[in-house]
């Protein structure tokens, strides 16, 4: 989670203590949530039912559940963009699975449950280091809602026929635009990142990847990871995709470290293995990169840091899908977002500009609020009755700053 942080770890530590009320974003239709391991919403029993009534105390603060709120929100309007861009299941989409396609083994990477805890002695912590507390949680590698034996899982079967694979490659190729350049992304220079073509751009691999990829892609998700969620193939979403295309010729060969923030990342070989050399995908936990043989697909958590493998001859080519869950809401994420919004909002205020010092402090300190939220709902993510992780002083030092600011 903190990987997102960046240079907003070091900016947000320069601001003043005090804490600001923040933003509320445009209202929409609430549903009623609860919260457990997976931090997750059901559907509502009425439509005018109020999340705010009906929010546990386990919350941590009074406010937390107005918090809870904004992000069903922005959840409600990630599920409608999901679904104005791509297609899901019936009505509007795709009329029933293909469970006969589905890949049904699966060759399963975990992690020691030891290796996934917070070291609990690392930081003393308290509202003047939040920043570097907030930071130890780079250190789980899987994040909730999974579980340490969740870090990857790659087919045994290809998911894609040898033919699907190459029409795809066909379309990109030949696309009237070409290939689209990136600038740097995640310590990668632009002259080494990847190639990459939005889902959206291409007309063959649209309706493709819609109406014949995600009747065996949704349900393959919900078996992969059965032991850890239970996961409706229905509720599940297209948040993006893209194929990529790594070109040694070029120089554009790899992808630095990164997570995505979706619940679950697909990432489909294309092209045969002995096309290119080197690539893969880099899994943090992992020794070696994972490389696929055509048509078969990685599963990973979308929180799982990882990165493309640098190729070292030929051409690698893949299909990645960002899926997300519509009853399963990110809330960590959707405070960090919105953190995220601050920060860049205040960096855009020239340091000397003494006539925005207000705006740029008032950004700042809704940034620190945000990020405080983050961590308390990173709380309610964890099993924290098994370890003292630093999660209750945080909370009792932040919570009286900024309880009645709302």
């Amino acid at each position: 989670m903190a990987a997102r942080l960046g240079i907003y770890y070091i900016i947000l530590f320069l601001c003043p203590a005090a804490i600001t009320s923040f933003v509320h974003r445009k209202p929409t239709t609430t549903r009623s949530i609860h919260f457990n391991a997976a931090t997750t919403a059901t559907p509502p029993q009425d439509e005018d039912q109020s999340l705010v009534s009906t929010a546990p105390s386990i919350i941590p603060e009074d406010d937390m559940d107005i918090v809870a709120m904004m992000n069903m929100k922005m959840h409600q309007d990630a599920v409608k963009k999901s679904e104005s861009t791509f297609y899901g299941f019936y009505p509007d989409g795709f009329a029933e699975f293909n469970v006969d396609l589905s890949p049904s083994n699966w060759i399963c990477y975990s992690l020691d449950e030891v290796d996934n805890t917070l070291p609990s002695s690392a930081v003393a912590p308290n509202a003047v280091n939040i920043w570097d507390t907030f930071l130890q949680l780079d250190k789980r590698i899987i994040p909730p809602p999974f579980k340490s034996s969740d870090l990857a899982k790659t087919s045994q079967t290809p998911i894609l026929s040898p033919e699907e694979c190459s029409n795809m490659i066909s379309e990109c190729e030949n696309h009237y635009y070409g290939w689209g350049g990136s600038n740097e992304r995640y310590g990668t220079p632009s002259n080494r990142v990847g190639y990459m073509l939005p889902l959206e751009n291409l007309s063959y691999s649209y309706t493709f990847v819609n109406f014949e990829l995600l009747p065996r892609l949704f349900p393959s998700i919900s078996l992969a990871f059965s032991d850890s969620l239970t996961i409706n193939p229905e509720n599940l979403r297209l948040g993006g995709c893209r194929v990529v295309k790594y070109d040694a010729a070029d120089g554009h060969v790899e992808l630095g470290m990164h997570r995505d923030g979706l619940l679950v990342t697909a990432n489909i070989a294309l092209n045969n293995l002995d096309e290119y050399e080197g690539g893969g995908t880099i899994i943090e936990g992992l020794m070696e990169p994972i490389r696929l043989p055509m048509g078969n697909v990685l599963l990973h958590p979308g929180d799982v840091k990882h990165g493309g493998n640098a190729i070292t001859s030929g051409v690698r080519y893949a299909l990645v899908c960002f899926i997300f869950d519509t009853t399963i809401v990110p809330h960590e994420k959707y405070c960090q977002d919105r953190m995220k919004e601050d920060v860049d909002a205040a960096m855009m205020i020239p340091i000397d500009d003494a006539t925005r010092i207000e705006e740029r402090v008032r950004l700042l300190n809704s940034a620190t609020k945000h990020c405080a939220d983050a961590y308390k709902f990173g709380k309610l993510a964890c099993n924290s009755d098994s370890r003292d992780d630093g999660y209750d002083e945080i909370v009792k030092s932040f919570g009286s700053r900024y309880q009645n600011t709302l």
